[in-house]
């Protein structure tokens, strides 16, 4: 350990002084962190200065950015400005490097200038970053004359000539950071700086405010809004702080793993909590984060949206009484005539204009919206008048503010109760609320056309109002154990309450209680098997439900975020949907027809291959599982016939060069196609059928860093494996067909006892260049079905991924003697909820009830992070 005695007494005092500080935090005691280390590197200074001795120059020593608003965070950057009057002397740089080389040496980020006060101003009128860095400048030592001849030039030379245009340039700045952070109020994984909603809008809510009263304008916020305002962001850079200690690092990205070391550190859980209990402190203290950037983030936008509005044309004309707009947004002519149905009325407007409510406007309601929910409570013209703003083309602004308002939270309470419900994973994007909202929203596009397939559909929806209602119950019985029932009752209970017809309030309760009925068939079943798609059929009925539940699956994928939908998520959807359209169109098939149907593709198949040998591609058919007539274009079956018949000349081919046992053991072809989703590949991997040859090609797959998202596999009669992956696409700056061709090689050498796959992948799974962010460790589930599929035991497994869960799964399922015909694999950036299509050894379901129990505990112990 590096001595100290080469540090000045200022730096050792410093260093101390941290230490007790950092330990008294990490103990739990982050309230006043911020304040404390402020001060800590005030002292500093006044100290290092004082033993720099007299200077024979005039200054003043300024702490600018969030050193200057005094809100030091353990990782925050400690950014300082050395000022002149006029001009900068001589011994300028040599004063600046005694005062900062100490706090190098103790590891401090620093960051510092010298300037002249015509220098800040010529700068901060060029850049507004310059311009902001200045505004929260705070003198730490010098001479007092410097620092007011700065503050008054920077006041009437600076912001008094460029005020408004260091709005507009903020308001650029704001639309970056939107694009690049997210709105951090809505995000289970929210950026506590720079995200919508995070410090930095509360910096520019003061920064423009003060730039207000300078260009003598009023101010839009009242006192006692901006001492709430303040306190919000105490409390955000309080979580800051205990994010900084609990990553041991600078970071501003909430990530799911930093989570419940943070919410001790801020006292929502203790050390010895549970983990269900920390997840449940976690789910409170994210929900408490949360109410904090919404309201930071409504007064930034208010705040541009009235006092610095971009251009724009002429207000719209508004067809409601007792209502104005204006640039600023709509308003209240008249204070007294704000009636329950008038506000609602305003929120109508902002749906149909696009222009939100004003600040004055939403603190009317803001006040009370118990009062205003009371009085549109149970009238069949409140719901009808939600509908329409749910149906508007702007609905977004006006959900907006239905939800900063409170007003939507009071008129619902059903809302209220989930709407900051948190689950402590990494699959949902947004707490309930807004996710109920997102879905809606995005209903509403489907429904006036949105250019895509969902919208050629949603023209054929008879009642628009059925589906944005069931958009909005779906999720609304979150807290129970089974919410898709609970919202159907939720639903049915409240739309009989606002005076709605039978046959609506069935259409709305089915669509919520059946919301997941087709994304989970289309990740779980065997979409070639014919009962999968009448059981679909079956409980839908009709296809005009059929439509409204796919538009709900959709939104409802999509609002939950890129996790659960994608390119392969939505092709399944679409497959599943098509399927069950056609049977409720056509009726079902008859066996003959079935039968029918196989020797078609068996004729089919004959003609797509009829460059090879006719009677070696009829024994080839025989070979082959009936299900790939099924499952498979004749084209693609055709092509398993010419890529097995490469395989055999290939094994006959090794096994005279290697006689032994393992002659042909590892021989293995591969042939890529582009898969049928985007930046997906389908990959038909032929080789000799042998066990745990599924999970050897798993392994090699997950070893090459390839993202599986399915699998089929077809054994033959005699003894060939088809195994169709599909894949996404290899990592970046790797040729597809170099990767694939290392795959081939990995699962040869581990076929014949070369590789050790199992340790490889641990070895990978380890390394810190692979080890992603640490995902919330769930507790693995296993579950085993014999009632999904006629022919299969259906298996599946979630838990927290990791590198080799896939192999890991496939070995235990061949450990129990069971083969996997098919896999449905759901790799979620943290999740893993695989689907497996197993038989015994002699093609039977597995139905031992001892032989089921051990799988499952053989299941949990491999699917149990470690």
């Amino acid at each position: 350990m590096q001595s100290d005695s080469h540090l000045p007494e200022s730096a050792r005092r410093l260093k101390q002084a941290r230490a007790a500080l950092w330990a008294r935090a990490e103990a739990g005691a982050v309230g006043g962190f911020a304040w404390e280390y402020t001060h800590l590197v005030d002292q500093y200074f006044e100290d290092r200065i004082r033993e720099a001795g007299p200077q024979r120059f005039a200054f003043v020593l300024t702490a600018v950015g969030g050193y200057g608003r005094g809100r030091l965070c353990p990782g925050s950057d400690v950014d300082v400005l050395l000022l002149f009057k006029r001009r900068i002397p001589s011994g300028a740089d040599q004063f600046i490097k005694t005062l900062l080389y100490p706090l190098w040496d103790l590891g401090l980020d620093l960051g510092h200038g010298v300037r002249t006060v015509a220098d800040c101003v010529s700068l901060a009128r060029k850049d507004f970053q310059v311009l902001a860095s200045l505004m929260d400048a705070r003198p730490l030592a010098g001479e007092a004359k410097v620092f007011e001849a700065f503050r008054a030039s920077f006041a009437s030379r600076v912001l008094k000539k460029s005020g408004e245009t260091f709005a507009a340039s903020l308001r650029d700045h704001n639309a970056a950071r939107a694009a690049q952070y997210g709105d951090a109020s809505a995000l289970l994984e929210p950026e506590l700086k720079n995200g919508l909603g995070g410090l930095r809008d509360g910096q520019q809510v003061a920064w423009l405010t003060r730039v207000l009263g300078i260009l003598g304008r009023d101010a839009l916020f009242l006192p006692e809004e901006l001492a709430r305002l303040r306190e919000d962001q105490a409390f955000l850079n309080r979580v800051r702080t205990a994010l900084h200690l609990a990553a041991g690092r600078k970071t501003d990205r909430l990530f799911f793993d930093l989570q419940p070391p943070t919410a001790r550190l801020m006292g929502f859980a203790p050390r010895t909590a549970s983990p269900g209990d920390t997840g449940l402190a976690v789910e409170f203290f994210l929900s408490r984060l949360h109410q904090a950037m919404t309201r930071i983030k409504a007064m930034r936008e208010a705040l541009f949206q009235e006092a610095f509005p971009a251009r724009t044309g002429r207000p719209p004309e508004l067809s409601i009484r007792n209502l104005d707009a204006g640039v600023g947004g709509i308003r209240f002519r008249r204070q007294s005539e704000v009636t329950p149905d008038n506000v609602l009325g305003a929120f109508l407007e902002s749906a149909r204009t696009g222009l939100p409510l004003t600040w004055g406007a939403r603190r009317i309601i803001r006040r009370d919206p118990a009062r205003f929910a009371a009085g549109l409570a149970g009238k069949p013209e409140t719901l009808s008048l939600l509908v329409e703003i749910f149906l508007a083309p702007h609905c977004r602004t006006a959900l907006d503010g239905l939800l900063e308002t409170r007003l939507l939270p009071a008129l619902f309470p059903p809302f209220a109760e989930v709407e900051h419900l948190i689950q402590f994973n990494d699959y949902h994007v947004h707490p309930v609320g807004r996710h109920t909202l997102a879905t809606v929203a995005l209903l509403s596009d489907f429904l006036r056309g949105d250019g895509e397939w969902t919208g050629k559909l949603a023209v054929h929806v008879a009642d628009p109002a059925r589906l944005v209602l069931a958009g909005f119950f779906h999720d609304l019985g979150k807290g129970a154990p089974d919410h898709s029932e609970a919202g159907a009752v939720l639903a049915r209970e409240m739309l009989t309450r606002y005076g709605r017809r039978d046959e609506i309030v069935e259409d709305v309760a089915f669509l919520v209680r059946h919301h997941l009925l087709l994304p989970k068939t289309a990740t779980r079943r065997d979409l070639s098997d014919e009962r999968t798609v009448s059981d679909v059929a079956a409980t839908v009925g009709t296809t005009a439900r059929l439509d409204m539940l796919h538009l709900l699956s959709v939104a409802d994928s999509m609002a939950t975020g890129p996790r659960a939908w994608s390119g392969w998520t939505s092709s399944l959807l679409g497959e599943l949907y098509f399927k069950v359209r056609n049977l409720l169109r056509h009726g079902p098939l008859a066996e003959p027809a079935a039968a029918r149907r196989l020797a078609d593709a068996r004729l089919a198949v004959l003609s797509a291959a009829s460059d090879q040998d006719p009677e070696y591609v009829d024994a080839a058919l025989r070979a082959m599982p009936p299900r790939a007539f099924l499952a498979l274009t004749p084209e693609a079956i055709a092509g398993h016939v010419r890529l097995v018949k490469k395989l055999w000349a290939a094994v006959a081919d090794d096994h005279m060069r290697k006689p032994s046992s393992i002659g042909g053991k590892g021989v293995n072809l591969i042939e890529a196609a582009p898969g049928r989703a985007e930046n997906t590949f389908k990959l038909t991997i032929a080789a000799v059928d042998q066990p745990r040859l599924f999970a050897t090609i798993a392994g090699a797959l997950s070893l090459h860093g390839l993202n599986i998202l399915a699998a089929d596999i077809f054994t033959w009669k005699d003894g060939t494996a088809v195994d169709v992956f599909t894949v996404a696409e290899p990592p970046e700056n790797l040729y597809p067909e170099e990767v694939w061709a290392r795959v081939s090689r990995s699962v040869r050498y581990a076929m014949v006892g070369k590789l050790d796959l199992a340790a490889r992948l641990r070895e990978r799974g380890e390394s810190p260049l692979n080890r992603g962010r640490g995902r919330p460790r769930l507790k693995p589930l296993a579950t085993i079905d014999n009632r999904a599929s006629d022919f299969y035991t259906v298996v599946e497994v979630a838990a927290t991924d990791r590198t080799g869960f896939l192999f890991d799964m496939a070995r235990t399922l061949a450990a129990h003697g069971l083969s996997i015909h098919l896999a449905m694999i759901t790799t979620i950036k943290g999740r893993a909820a695989d689907v497996f299509h197993v038989r015994t050894q002699d093609g039977q379901r597995l139905l031992d009830e001892e032989r089921m129990a051990a799988l499952r505990r053989d299941l949990l112990h491999a699917a149990t992070p470690r």
